[in-house]
């Protein structure tokens, strides 16, 4: 087939298609007369950011796990103390004691037990016992009325020691710390030794140069520390040294 007969409808074809853009052309120029029909231009840069918008509403709980528990704090300074409580109620009325007099035969038994018991470690423990006698001291210095009155104290035999043998004077020097009475008096007997009950002294360990009675004031007799005797004024102070029967 030839081409030369198709020539024609071609030149035709190619003369409406460009007749065509050249009104589509005038027509763009009428209306937009600023901007030419081309390739688009290059893109400018990004504008200011937008003011903040208004805060939303709280949303709802997320679902993860809840953390461990912290390490505890520093101790803080303690506070000051509160003011007292109100006072308890008054307790109940509690039994009545056990009547002592009313305490069966062997319960007093008992107890006179104990007691001697107790009158054994008195013995061992602050005294010397000698024989039937027994003597102890409380350690301090009085005059000789105050013995008497210290010693009287102490069951009814009670009395300021007075020793009657060199046993019994040797028991009285080893329990005194120091030079103490004895119950031996002359004040009323015209110079003559006697305890006090009156009756006359048989042993006598009297010190050398002893008993002088100076001034005629000493009327009173004192154990010294190497167990000999010296006679003193009763208004001086000396050891308290007591005897009872065992």
């Amino acid at each position: 087939m030839s081409l030369f007969p198709s020539l024609p409808l071609l030149l035709l074809i190619v003369v409406t298609a460009s007749c065509t853009e050249t009104e589509n052309c005038e027509n763009v120029q009428k209306t937009c007369p600023v901007i030419a029909c081309g390739s688009p231009g290059i893109k400018g840069l990004p504008g200011k950011d937008g003011h903040d918008g208004a805060k939303g509403e709280k949303g709802e709980p997320g679902q993860g796990l809840r953390g461990f528990q912290g390490p505890p704090g520093k101790v803080g300074p303690q506070g000051m103390p509160g003011p007292p409580g109100l006072p308890g109620q008054v307790g109940q009325k509690g039994d009545p004691g056990d009547d002592l007099g009313s305490l069966a035969t062997s319960e007093r038994a008992a107890l006179r037990s104990e007691l001697d018991q107790l009158k054994k470690w008195l013995i061992f423990s602050l005294g010397k016992k000698v024989g039937k006698k027994f003597y102890f001291t409380n350690g301090e210095k009085m005059t000789f009325d105050e013995v008497k009155t210290l010693c009287a104290q102490f069951q009814a035999s009670g009395t300021v020691a007075i020793p009657t043998n060199a046993e019994e004077n040797k028991a009285i020097q080893d329990i005194a710390s120091g030079e103490a009475f004895l119950g031996i008096t002359n004040e009323e007997t015209d110079g003559q030794s006697v305890d006090l009950t009156g009756k006359r002294v048989t042993y006598q360990n009297w010190h050398d140069g002893e008993r002088n009675n100076i001034g005629s004031e000493e009327h009173c007799v004192t154990l010294l520390v190497d167990g000999t005797w010296n006679d003193i004024t009763c208004s001086a102070s000396f050891l308290a040294v007591c005897e009872y029967s065992a």
